[in-house]
């Protein structure tokens, strides 16, 4: 266990001396109080260890093994006995480390990541307080000095993350009688060192303030753990305020811990280790990714036309300055639909503009409407990794983050933007070469932004451009038009009068259809009446688009219906294939018929939706597998609440639908209150904190109150909905339900993700059609009642990242079954085993971290499950039997599963997984082999996602995945050993007589080595 380095007070405890293998993340230990050895010299090699094994020091013989060994790991030491230390304060121990550690030779040119324990920990805090201390005041003059600054600067720059273990950030009375105590049988006194961790010490207070205000500025990530057991005679040595005081929730109990034991996990497997390892990868991650994550764009179309002369004038002029200029704006505007943020799209994802900008921030923000800036700017904190503020005014929020882009360069897009107000509430880019880019329908907004604003009319395409489009979108090319409908397409297309989005959506409205008389010519005779009555340029726009909504029905009646929930949610906001599954299920929309798949169902429906431009997706789609998210254009959404206005020109009290979405409002509207013929009401994405209890509304079956601040649900609120089918609370506030929900008889959809809920309530058992629970993110969740086992129409159970769940498998015996306050099941924790009784289930996720905790067997009773995803991190074995009741399985999703060793040999036997079509083994770090893949096994498998898997070794009988599209694998794999696999890997699969169309490897944590290879 020796170090490889001899010096003192730095250890290098990996890579070996003489190992010269590249470095991409530097580990730095720092030890705590010596109570009973004098030499403190290797203090290091009696913290840092496994616990009951004194010969192992973990971050020596694990971390390399486990981060790639592209790690160099360092141990500092100095003298901090309790007894003999010279040092009466920790900043005394922190000037020498000073002096020791900013010197060249230690090559602080990658990220890196402090941890300390105990004391320790304020001696990292001192050490990165006195770093920006001394560059605050730094002496030119002496080329020693100059020297000690420099690597300063490089060591401030590229700290990105720090573990506290059990450290006292507000002093701890115990650790004082812990050591007084234990001298006391020597009959010893400890030194002055002991003050520094007296509680509240004025000295301390104002180091960890310091210390905050550097990560604040820094964008440093924290993580804390806390010790769980008690220490004999004395109890808790640093109580659980104390040692997560900087962390806010980024922290852990180690429950099975004292305080000397924290640091020292008892094996590879056990949680404190399991998080440890995902922080460090987490800190790498962040510091090697690309710089534009706030947005990714997503796939632009592949046929656009009259664009490119915009995208070359804006181009040129947003990198016509360097990085020392003013910052300038820049701005488009142009009527609703006519290629705005396509363009701003291409701008963000041009390689000419991201290599001017190399080093900058890239951030796109939709504005819209009525947009929260609160909201954006708690995004914009997290964005640049520090803390939302919770309590701050808009204008102090507005200031502070001013003053931290203020340093920055910055490219920022605002797209969408209405009001005056909200533009200035979101001009923060004024950094040297920054850049602003907005977007807007009003031109005159531009001139009240700024004088100096560059602007950009983007006006309607040519007659040429609008005819090409249209014939892309109606007949797949201009060259495909029949003779016979030529004069008409023109026409109709000259009717669209150059706006893209009008084009596309008559054009796809119109694709197919072979009949001039009974089909082109009355839309486009409908076309040229909807000019003729006195309308705005956007309510001539919408009557166009209609006519494409219109012709919806012919297709299938549900589709406009469809189209209507989009408008339910947030403006631009991107709605995942299975949230919007979940509630169309619970309205009744799909299945069409009993017995038909409802999944397969609603992909019918959103393709049908995307084919004719009336939703975006994340890229171009042929099966389920492609519907990652789906949104609505602006313009779209803009159409949907024109129809639904027209349409439902009633008395408030008779409409249908009710949607008040992301308008900031903070009560329930009075109109919405008594709504005697509403069958929907969206409330989502308000500061709705309390709820009516007086409410009207007999035959309303979707509620959406998601996305609010909703601190608890009134009783009677829940009897005014006897009809309620879809419920949605998530993000809600509330620690428990009422029991009253549970008397929503026709309830089939309830959302309670991201809540801060602690338990459900005993009677859920009553809720006898429910078929979609999501408790997804419900971190406070301790367990679920047993009446969940009676929810025997459950079709989607989804627990992902609630990880505090406790299983009735890993808790003491429960009584028998009977009958328990009246209730049919008693309140105890439900069992896996008993969920896996829930035989109609289509979607099942799991969490769990308790490090016993295995799959049952009884899980192949779920033969009729499509996805599965298992977020367990004990579990170290699957069933073999697996792909063999698993034959309707679309995805499989192992993420989490971190102990995970192997995988049977029958998950790629023939006839494996037949249906699989996502394979996804994310974060599995235990996985060093994939099994050899047989002729016949996963037959549709289009995903193979090894992302983080560092040590895995791929077999060449991948080749065999004919269907295999998109390869993603993880960035250890950089350098040599890249080439090694797309050489073996690509060139066998081209070589497979199925071989087509495209085919992707992309590596985990970086943009810059996806790669693409199209095959004929």
């Amino acid at each position: 266990m020796a170090a490889s380095s001899s010096d003192w007070p730095v250890h290098q405890l990996w890579p070996p001396s003489g190992d010269k293998r590249s470095t991409e993340l530097v580990v730095v230990l720092f030890h705590g109080l010596q109570l009973t050895a004098n030499d403190t010299s290797d203090a290091w090699s009696r913290t840092w260890i496994q616990r009951g094994h004194d010969d192992v020091c973990w971050p020596q013989e694990w971390l390399p093994f486990d981060l790639g060994k592209v790690v160099r790991i360092l141990s500092v030491s100095y003298n901090a006995h309790v007894v003999n230390s010279p040092h009466d304060h920790v900043s005394e121990i922190a000037h020498n480390l000073f002096q020791t550690l900013m010197n060249p030779r230690y090559e602080w040119h990658h990220p890196i990541i402090l941890i300390g324990h105990s004391f320790g920990g304020l001696v990292l805090k001192s050490l990165v307080v006195q770093l920006k201390t001394r560059l605050a005041i730094e002496n030119a003059t002496d080329p020693w000095s100059k020297a000690t600054v420099q690597c300063a600067k490089v060591f401030l720059s590229n700290l990105k993350g720090v573990a506290f273990f059990a450290v006292p950030h507000a002093g701890s009375s115990n650790i004082a009688k812990y050591v007084n105590k234990l001298l006391r049988c020597y009959n010893r006194h400890h030194r002055g060192i002991m003050d520094n961790i007296r509680p509240w010490q004025r000295d301390m207070e104002k180091l960890s303030l310091d210390f905050d205000r550097i990560v604040t500025e820094n964008e440093i990530i924290i993580y804390a753990f806390c010790e769980g057991r008690p220490m004999e005679q004395v109890g808790i040595l640093v109580d659980f305020s104390s040692a997560q005081r900087l962390a806010g929730d980024n922290c852990y109990k180690v429950e099975d811990a004292n305080h000397m034991e924290v640091c020292k996990p008892s094996s590879k497997e056990h949680p404190s280790y399991g998080l440890l390892l995902q922080f460090i990868i987490t800190c790498g991650k962040v510091a090697r990714e690309c710089v534009r994550p706030f947005q990714e764009v997503h796939d632009l179309p592949q046929k656009t036309f009259g664009l490119e002369s915009y995208v070359k004038s804006v181009e040129a002029t947003v990198t016509s300055e360097g990085s020392d200029a003013a910052p300038r704006y820049v701005g488009v505007w142009g009527m609703g639909g006519v290629g705005k943020t396509l363009l701003l799209q291409r701008l963000y994802g041009s390689p000419e503009v991201y290599g001017h900008f190399q080093g900058a921030k890239f951030i796109w923000l939709t504005v819209g409407q009525t947009p929260d800036i609160m909201a954006i700017y708690r995004s914009l904190s997290e964005e640049l990794d520090f803390k939302p503020e919770l309590y701050l005014n808009s204008e102090d929020y507005k200031l502070k983050l001013y003053n931290r882009f203020r340093q920055k360069r910055v490219f920022l897009v605002l797209d969408d933007v209405w009001k005056d107000k909200a533009f200035d509430s979101l001009d923060l880019a004024k950094g040297d070469g920054s850049v602003t880019l907005l977007t807007t329908r009003d031109c005159s907004l531009l001139e009240r932004a700024s004088p100096h604003i560059s602007q950009v009319h983007m006006t309607p395409l040519l007659k040429e451009d609008s005819w090409r489009l249209f014939c892309v979108h109606a007949f797949r090319s201009p060259s495909n038009v029949p003779s016979e409908l030529k004069e008409l397409a023109q026409s109709m297309a000259e009717e669209c009068e150059g706006l893209p989005l009008a084009l596309k959506v008559i054009g796809r409205a119109m694709f197919g259809k072979t009949s001039p008389e009974l089909q082109w010519e009355p839309l486009l005779k409908k076309l040229r009446e909807s000019r003729m009555q006195e309308r705005t340029v956007e309510e001539e726009l919408y009557e166009r688009l209609r006519l494409g909504y219109d012709l919806l029905a012919e297709d299938d009646w549900r589709l406009k219906e469809c189209f209507h929930y989009f408008a339910a949610f947030p403006q631009d906001s991107k709605i995942s294939f299975e949230h919007i599954l979940w509630y169309w299920i619970g309205e009744g929309l799909v299945p069409a018929h009993d017995g038909d798949d409802p999944r397969a169902d609603a992909f019918s429906l959103l393709h049908k939706l995307w084919e004719r431009s009336f939703i975006e997706s994340n890229e171009e789609v042929s099966d389920e597998e492609g519907f990652l998210w789906i949104k609505l254009h602006d313009v779209m959404r803009d159409l949907a609440f024109y129809i639904l206005e027209k349409d439902c020109g009633t008395p408030p009290a008779k409409q249908l639908y009710f949607y008040r979405v992301d308008q900031n409002l903070e009560e329930v509207p009075k109109e919405c209150t008594a709504i005697s013929e509403g069958l929907r009401l969206s409330l989502y994405s308000n500061k709705l904190g309390t709820l009516p209890e007086s409410f009207y509304a007999p035959k309303l079956v979707s509620l959406l109150l998601g996305g609010n601040r909703i601190v608890s649900l009134p009783a009677n609120f829940l009897r005014s909905f006897p009809k309620l089918r879809v419920l949605d609370l998530s993000g809600g506030r509330f620690e428990n339900l009422p029991e009253e929900l549970c008397d929503l008889k026709d309830l089939v959809c309830l959302d309670l993700s991201h809540c801060e809920l602690k338990k459900l309530p005993a009677t859920v058992w009553k809720l006898h059609v429910l078929k979609c629970l999501v408790l997804r993110q419900c971190w406070q969740l301790n367990y679920l009642p047993s009446g969940v086992a009676g929810l025997r129409a459950l079709q989607v159970f989804d627990t992902r990242g609630c990880g505090n769940l406790t299983w009735a498998e890993h808790t003491p015996l429960r009584p028998a079954r009977a009958e328990f306050l009246g209730h049919a099941y008693p309140t105890f924790p439900v069992s896996l085993k008993e969920i896996c009784r829930l035989v109609v289930l289509t979607q099942l996720t799991i969490s769990g971290r308790n490090p016993r905790l295995e799959v049952p067997h009884s899980i192949s009773a779920l033969t009729n499950l499509k996805v599965l995803h298992l977020e367990l991190y004990g579990v170290k074995a699957l069933p073999a039997g697996m792909p063999y009741w698993c034959n309707q399985l679309h995805e499989l999703d192992l993420s989490g599963c971190m102990n995970l060793g192997y995988l049977p040999s029958s998950f790629t036997c023939c006839g494996a997984f037949p249906a699989l079509v996502k394979f996804r083994l994310c974060r599995c770090s235990q996985l060093v082999k994939f099994p050899e893949v047989q002729e016949g096994a996963l037959p549709k498998l289009r995903t193979l996602d090894f992302s983080g898997c560092n040590f895995l070794t791929l077999p060449l009988s991948l080749k065999v995945l004919t269907s295999l599209k998109k390869l993603i694998l993880p960035d250890q794999l950089w350098g040599c050993r890249h080439t090694l696999v797309e050489k073996t890997l690509v060139e066998n699969i081209v070589k497979s007589p199925h071989c087509g169309g495209r085919f992707n490897i992309k590596y985990d944590r970086t943009t810059e080595l996806e790669k693409s290879f199209n095959f004929k």
